[in-house]
């Protein structure tokens, strides 16, 4: 197993915070199918823009999201993460000032104790995983 390090896991926040545009929004069930089908000329067809490619996230993308949200973001204080998954989306700081109601080095020291919270989790988490493997149980 690698060495879990801080940039690590702020690569894998963004990267999750990446992905989670990816996904598909969420719709009720049955929700388009009420609509009537439009049926189009061929002219209007030509002349209509084409729809951009929709990229769609891979199976270990979709993983490490699940791992980031559903697992990590779980040790932490909702204020936390919060900030974690701001920062992660790359919005500024000048605007995260504003939200949280706090001075620039106090945000700071909330962003860096957040950071080190999960880092310690991941690390004790790699930990219990290599005594077991040492005791061979699992």
């Amino acid at each position: 197993m690698s060495k879990i390090t801080i940039e690590q896991i702020k690569r894998d926040l963004e990267t999750a915070a990446y992905i989670e545009r990816l996904l598909p929004p969420v719709k009720p069930p049955k929700y388009q199918c009420w609509l009537f089908e439009i049926v189009y000329t061929p002219q209007e067809l030509a002349f209509m823009d084409t729809t951009p490619l929709k990229i769609k996230p891979t199976k270990e993308q979709i993983d490490l999201w699940e791992r980031v949200v559903l697992d990590w973001l779980e040790v932490l204080e909702p204020y936390e993460r919060r900030l974690l998954w701001k920062r992660a989306k790359h919005i500024p700081w000048k605007f995260l000032l504003e939200e949280f109601d706090c001075g620039r080095s106090e945000l700071w020291r909330k962003y860096s104790t957040a950071l080190v919270k999960l880092f310690f989790y991941l690390k004790g988490k790699s930990m219990l995983g290599t005594k077991k493997s040492m005791l061979g149980t699992k």
